[in-house]
């Protein structure tokens, strides 16, 4: 078994973390759209010159945001929603609202299998997320670790009673697959995964 997540598998193809050196970016273009969700994709410009891209993925969600928050903590249900996923990890920080996940993928031909260790931090309906070290997970073994990754989460409450959530990511690209595999695979990945996410919470 190989792969690409989501946290992702977008984490797992996509680019080059965001920083202060990127100077220009393009509007974001629909790429998909499926299972009521969007997603965006976007080319920024980075200081070594260059091009690294950027995922958004939007939907709506029949829930509040405590419990959103609340999913994205749970080790049980985040292998459920991570498509692929055979390992989700939670280990809690001592600042408040803030945690580890870890997180193994299995995915087919021609991708490896890959692993990520992130840090979150929940604060004013924001989720931001990055790659972390940890002494608990380890680089290495039989698994590729995804590195680079940086996004968030933003919750948005809306006078329907749903939650408007907008996922952006970027991460490190493996340069080894061209972009005409891998890019309907992160698509769909993508969209599989938030629409999973979506559906748990709404059962």
């Amino acid at each position: 078994m190989k792969h690409v997540s989501h946290l992702l598998m977008i984490c797992m193809i996509l680019s080059h973390p965001l920083s202060a050196t990127v100077a220009v970016a393009e509007d974001f273009k629909l790429v998909k759209q499926a299972e009521r969700v969007f997603l965006y994709e976007r080319w920024l410009e980075a200081g070594s010159g260059e091009k690294v891209r950027e995922l958004k993925a939007v939907f709506l969600i029949r829930s509040d945001i405590g419990s959103i928050v609340k999913m994205l903590k749970d080790p049980v249900r985040g292998k459920e929603w991570n498509v692929h996923a055979k390992m989700y990890r939670i280990i809690p920080l001592s600042e408040e609202n803030k945690w580890i996940s870890y997180i193994q993928y299995s995915i087919p031909w021609p991708f490896e299998d890959q692993d990520c260790c992130l840090t979150f931090q929940y604060r004013d309906n924001e989720v931001s997320f990055e790659s972390t070290l940890h002494s608990a997970f380890p680089v290495g073994g039989n698994m590729t670790r995804i590195t680079g990754t940086r996004g968030k989460w933003v919750l948005e409450n809306m006078h329907s009673g749903n939650v408007r959530v907008t996922y952006l990511v970027t991460t490190d690209r493996s340069k080894r697959i061209p972009r005409w595999v891998s890019d309907p695979i992160v698509h769909n990945n993508l969209i599989k995964t938030m629409a999973k996410f979506r559906s748990l919470l709404e059962e």
